[in-house]
């Protein structure tokens, strides 16, 4: 694969408010590759550099400093004439939808396409071609107001794919849905990624998103990546505290101090959460701890697929003699994480979670 995205050391600057006030450096000496036909997701909580990112790539923004190439080409000093060219292989997709209120559905997509010079032909074609691929042919006629959030981000989303971009641009684009309508959407975004190539920017702070539909993924925290690398292995490895704090809200499993007084109360024997992974599944440890007379029962804990590799932890109450036992520990540390939580002290790995995620272990205690 090539890249179709490439940062060099960018950076972008922004005067602080107020006389004396230090500068914002809202980017600060990134640099990235985003490979063609992959989803990426550019992923840090409000203020990291994100959407100043976005618009950096798009020429929206002008860098302070460093070197941007879109599709081989430096845009860093393209005259504005320029840019518009390098813009039109760009789709956007916004979180508020940003629809034209006074235009019908088909009046919204057709927009980019009079404004592009297409002949009225060839945009009825387009528009209608588009509107069925996202699922809302039926909504032609109708204004924005008429819509549900959900149909109101599939115009958007037909409204960017409407000059074949080679380039979509997702910021924070589910943040103002709910649940099903995010995951109806993320499998569009997805559906346009492997059939049509077209390569996709997700910016989002929810890790859920990334999970679901993102080849690699870029953490920022202060205008800098602070990690980068495929999904499952950031997921599965998270190195910086920052991207270890977003995978566990997307990678739910260890209890939280209250749950495991909770659990210790009905469960006596001996509380050990196990990472769950490619290296590591569930049968493998089953099958360690019977070779040691370990008896197990899962007692809390939650598996989950990212890229078709599972991922996760269960927490298993261990009985049996102790030496076994901590053999058998000592046999699974060599390939993946354990933790024996300390009653009364929050766990050393993972994070809180909310009663739901029982669902993977069974009955609730």
């Amino acid at each position: 694969m090539s890249a179709i995205v490439s940062l060099r050391n960018v950076s972008k600057h922004f005067p602080g408010q107020g006389s004396g006030a230090p500068v914002v450096r809202a980017v600060d000496d990134v640099s990235l590759d985003v490979e063609k036909g992959t989803v990426v997701g550019i992923v840090g909580y409000s203020g990291a550099g994100k959407s100043t990112l976005v618009r950096l790539i798009n020429g929206l923004e002008r860098q302070s400093s460093g070197r941007i190439f879109v599709q081989g080409r430096d845009i860093s000093e393209l005259p504005e004439r320029e840019l518009r060219s390098v813009r039109s292989g760009i789709g956007m997709i916004f979180q508020q939808f940003n629809l034209l209120k006074s235009r019908t559905v088909f009046g919204n997509v057709a927009y980019p396409l009079k404004v592009a010079g297409w002949p009225k032909d060839k945009i009825k074609a387009r528009v209608e071609e588009l509107l069925d691929f996202v699922g809302i042919a039926d909504k032609a006629t109708r204004y924005p107001r008429r819509l549900s959030g959900g149909q109101q981000q599939r115009v958007g989303i037909a409204r960017a794919l409407a000059n074949h971009p080679d380039i979509l641009l997702a910021d924070e684009s589910t943040s103002a849905l709910d649940p099903e309508t995010t995951q109806e959407v993320l499998l569009l975004l997805r559906r346009i990624n492997q059939e049509l190539g077209t390569t996709i920017i997700v910016i989002t702070h929810e890790m859920h998103v990334v999970r679901e539909i993102c080849d690699t993924v870029v953490m920022m925290e202060s205008g800098r990546v602070v990690e980068s690398g495929p999904t499952y292995s950031v997921f599965a490895d998270p190195r910086s505290e920052s991207t270890r704090r977003f995978v566990s809200t997307a990678v739910h499993g260890t209890p939280g101090p209250e749950t495991l007084r909770r659990l210790a109360t009905v469960h006596p024997g001996r509380l050990v959460s196990v990472g769950i992974s490619e290296a590591s599944p569930t049968h493998s440890v089953a099958s360690t701890l019977a070779q040691h007379r370990v008896s197990a029962s899962v007692v809390f804990g939650g598996v989950t697929e990212i890229q078709n590799r599972v991922l996760g932890t269960l927490t298993y109450e261990l009985t049996g003699n102790e030496e076994d036992i901590d053999r058998a520990l000592a046999d699974l540390a060599r390939t993946t994480s354990i933790d024996e939580p300390t009653i009364g002290a929050a766990p050393s790995a993972g994070t809180s979670l909310p009663e739901e995620t029982y669902e993977r272990a069974g009955e609730k205690p």
